[in-house]
């Protein structure tokens, strides 16, 4: 029987030790709203070689009274107006090698109210929510509490899908069917949210097509990132949104991110608009699941993200050097996924790490170099594909040509979508 209206029942808590202090984590109350030796993986592939230092960075601060640094914020301030004329509505924030030299906020929060936006502004950051699953997963990892090899019946024991394990959910080479797709058909209360339990009750129960055998192809999907935030919950005994929140939120102080509940929206949120005469996107039963979307956040908060990751104390880089290694295997290329980020190289030999997203009526950029330690972040709450088109953005940075970015995830973005956001965006 699906779990549908009632609150899935959680085990115990349980404590998880991390590495950062954990004064914080001795909170009582909820945050909620509501070894592997073998160096070939399964199908002969070379598993990746890791190079830590590469993501080490040298970067000294930079001077906004510098005029080559005043003349890029001038040029950022014209790109971002020019953009504004063409219906862009968000938050900006730009790091420079080291130093935030740009940070802006265009239009709206609420447009029917004309209530503008805000540096606490939130808006759902949809898949760029699935470097928050990869990073408590490594976390995890950190702590030798699971193994990347470790299959998913050691966590799901009545689980019908064999030979999948915790690295291929994080590189999306599971081949697991996609419950944006299937709950299409066995959700049948159209009403209720579904949870994360839901979508594991319903892939045991009525065991969907999978999309091919495991670790044989690269296949982006969503339902590997359910998965993931349902074995962090097994293994910390911990609801996902408090592990977040306790684990990675607070510690990190970004007291202005969350894990939306559709039973309780907080204030600060956004909301999503849609077309030219600024539809209020409507809520759909998957936005009650969580681990590959639904995490609120703002420009400033992303950028901690960004700061932690990059700083080495927070998730060790040997760690964080094997997330940023290519493994989805698919092809020889400068583009590919590691674990739980996209990435593509450049001619210098250095890699830019990203996870942009799309969900409903919200875009979001979280794009990263991270060798000299200057991020894009960009968030939207009015659909618009061309926030992706970041091209110029760099430019403005490294001058034409230097640095080479991709507007593949605006397309790997649509699959992410279920048939009737297809349909609505058919339409416009």
């Amino acid at each position: 029987m699906l779990v549908n209206e009632q609150p899935v029942k959680k085990q115990p808590m349980k404590r998880v030790i991390l590495t950062l202090p954990l004064i914080l984590c001795t909170l009582c109350f909820t945050y909620c709203q509501h070894s592997n030796n073998n160096n070939r993986t399964p199908n002969g592939f070379l598993q990746p070689e890791v190079n830590p230092a590469l993501y080490q960075n040298q970067t000294k601060n930079i001077s906004l009274q510098d005029s080559a640094i005043v003349r890029k914020i001038h040029e950022l301030d014209c790109y971002f107006e020019d953009k504004v004329k063409i219906g862009f509505n968000g938050a900006v924030l730009i790091n420079y090698k080291g130093t935030p030299i740009f940070e802006r906020y265009y239009g709206y929060k609420d447009y029917a109210n004309k209530t503008p936006l805000t540096a606490r502004s939130t808006f759902q950051i949809a898949s760029t929510s699935k470097t928050f699953t990869s990073g408590a997963i490594l976390l995890l990892l950190q702590q030798n509490m699971l193994s990347l090899e470790d299959t998913l019946q050691k966590f799901f024991p009545n689980f019908p899908y064999k030979g999948i394990t915790v690295r291929m959910l994080l590189n999306h080479r599971s081949g697991l069917p996609n419950y944006l797709n299937f709950s299409e058909q066995y959700w049948k209360n159209k009403k209720a949210f579904m949870t994360d339990a839901d979508v594991l009750q319903m892939m045991i129960k009525y065991k969907p097509k999978v999309l091919n055998a495991p670790d044989v192809h690269f296949r982006y999907n969503n339902t590997n990132y359910v998965l993931l935030s349902l074995i962090v919950e097994k293994i910390s005994g911990q609801q996902f949104c408090d592990f977040l929140h306790q684990n990675i939120f607070i510690p990190l102080g970004m007291t202005d991110t969350w894990l939306y509940d559709p039973f309780g929206v907080r204030a600060s949120a956004t909301k999503g608009y849609k077309g030219s005469r600024w539809l209020e996107d409507e809520i759909v039963p998957t936005d009650g699941v969580y681990g590959d979307k639904g995490i609120y956040s703002t420009v400033r908060d992303l950028y901690k993200w960004d700061q932690a990751l990059s700083s080495g104390k927070f998730i060790r880089p040997e760690i964080m050097g094997l997330a940023y290694t290519p493994q989805s295997f698919e092809k020889a290329g400068n583009k590919n996924y590691g674990l739980g980020w996209r990435m593509q190289d450049q001619t210098d030999g250095t890699r830019l790490i990203y996870h942009n997203g799309w969900w409903h009526s919200y875009n979001s950029v979280f794009n990263r170099k991270i060798s000299d330690n200057t991020t894009v972040i960009i968030l939207s709450n009015h659909y618009n594909q061309g926030v992706y088109k970041i091209q110029p953005i760099w430019d403005i940075l490294y001058g034409n040509g230097t640095i080479s970015t991709s507007e593949e995830e605006s397309n790997e973005s649509v699959k992410e979508l279920n048939s009737n956001e297809l349909q609505e965006i058919k339409r416009r």
